[in-house]
């Protein structure tokens, strides 16, 4: 699926209720499930605690963490 990946660093809740809303209109198909719900606030939350932060870390930041972390002594 192609959108505006945008949505994952906005720590608007309406901004997040809105894509919700036109992605379910643009795939009435889709199964809304607890498993679903979990993965939408998921990311609603994650992107609240990334400005709340101060940046985002993402895919390519979080595996240089990993991959520099010191193995604890």
């Amino acid at each position: 699926m192609n959108y505006d990946t945008s949505i994952h660093t906005n720590p608007d809740a309406s901004a997040w209720a809105k894509f919700f809303m036109k992605t379910q209109e643009e795939n009435p198909a889709a199964v809304i499930d607890e498993t679903l719900m979990v993965a939408w606030f998921s990311n609603a939350m994650m992107a609240m605690h990334d400005y709340i932060k101060g940046g985002v870390i993402n895919g390519d930041h979080a595996q240089h963490l990993i991959d520099t972390a010191q193995e604890p002594t």
